[in-house]
């Protein structure tokens, strides 16, 4: 896993929360609006934001870059599940959430480390 899986999955929940906010709009039914800003934000906007940075930092060993991204990865598609089962008053959403939510965390706690280790912080 490198800078272009990162970004090229960033894209993709991107391009599936376009699609979603577009079906919103058509339908002029917004209760999916949390699954939309996850699917952009937690998904989209991250992944993308970390590809970036990997793409300008080749020095951060791949295991690091793999870790943080099987963990967003994981995270982002456990979040965006369980909180559309929240939406949908399912009576699984809650665990899925909670995964979901502690991998992001773990995730952007990887990369906090990949930054401020590389940048000298640390």
């Amino acid at each position: 896993m490198g800078a272009t899986a990162f970004q090229r999955t960033g894209v993709v929940f991107l391009l599936v929360g376009l699609c979603l906010g577009m079906r919103m709009g058509m339908s002029q039914d917004f209760s999916l609006t949390p699954v939309h800003t996850h699917l952009n934000l937690a998904g989209g906007v991250l992944m993308f934001v970390a590809g970036l940075f990997y793409a300008q930092r080749p020095e951060v060993p791949q295991w690091a870059v793999t870790l943080h991204y099987w963990l967003h990865l994981a995270g982002a598609i456990l979040l965006v599940a369980g909180i559309y089962g929240a939406v949908m008053h399912a009576a699984w959403y809650g665990p899925v959430v909670g995964v979901g939510a502690v991998c992001v965390l773990l995730a952007m706690l990887v990369f906090a480390w990949n930054v401020f280790r590389r940048h000298g912080v640390m």
